[in-house]
């Protein structure tokens, strides 16, 4: 089924259901299992194949659905750096809201938060564990996120101890990659104005390219830890190349 879906490109559940002679009740649940691996993207009566949709941006709530648990774990490391007093830039996407919530529970002594993601901003400004920052920009529809110059502009006047960053996908080959080249720029300025940059991302990510480039395999060099549930030595070898820590959860 997976294999016809990324074929096709999409699919309706009658259309599957006939195809391969079971009911619809067992599409829908295998639908699920495509969606949860980060391969497909429910659409309205189907599915839509992710593996070949470089540039699609997956609606946010869909995307905050998978791999949770991997999700929350990478969160809980992340926070477990944060100290009093800092600084820190939380980028956009759904490992990020995990992080805020996991300050929310733990909260920081006067702790500054600076987020370009609406969702995140929600969250810190709901638990109140934070002063909260937010950029400028232009909304990306459906996924609670500023872009544009003028969020570039921001964070290029900014000076923060830590930065914690999302990633689309993960290539031995290419390096770390985004989907759209609007959030790549974002990512490339926060990195640099941070005193330390972490990547986090779930092993979905891994062995996987989208169409922007963020920074290349030597360039993940620019980073001081990479925090995952990926157990693949590929991916520790990647950093352990680049000499950054590699922090698995």
């Amino acid at each position: 089924m997976a294999d016809y879906i990324r074929e096709n490109g999409r699919a309706d559940v009658a259309e599957l259901s006939e195809k391969f002679g079971v009911s619809r009740v067992t599409v829908r649940r295998d639908i699920d299992v495509l969606v949860e691996k980060g391969l497909a993207a429910k659409a309205h009566g189907g599915v839509l194949s992710l593996e070949n949709k470089l540039s699609y941006e997956t609606p946010f709530h869909t995307r905050l659905s998978r791999n949770s648990d991997a999700k929350r774990r990478i969160a809980r490391q992340a926070a477990s750096l944060i100290a009093d007093n800092d600084i820190i830039i939380l980028d956009a996407g759904t490992t990020s809201c995990e992080v805020a919530h996991a300050i929310s529970q733990v909260p920081k002594r006067n702790l500054t938060v600076v987020t370009h993601d609406l969702y995140i901003a929600c969250e810190i400004a709901r638990s109140g564990c934070a002063e909260l920052i937010v950029p400028g920009g232009t909304l990306q529809r459906g996924v609670f996120t500023l872009t544009g110059e003028d969020t570039v502009g921001f964070y290029r006047r900014l000076h923060v101890n830590k930065a914690f960053l999302g990633c689309d996908a993960l290539d031995c080959s290419f390096g770390f990659s985004n989907r759209l080249t609007e959030e790549s720029s974002i990512k490339r300025t926060m990195t640099a104005c941070a005193d330390e940059a972490y990547l986090l991302f779930d092993s979905s990510k891994f062995d996987r390219k989208a169409f922007s480039l963020v920074f290349s395999p030597e360039e993940l060099s620019r980073f001081t830890a990479a925090i995952t549930d990926c157990s693949d030595p590929r991916c520790a070898d990647l950093f352990a190349r680049a000499e950054t820590e590699f922090i698995l959860c």
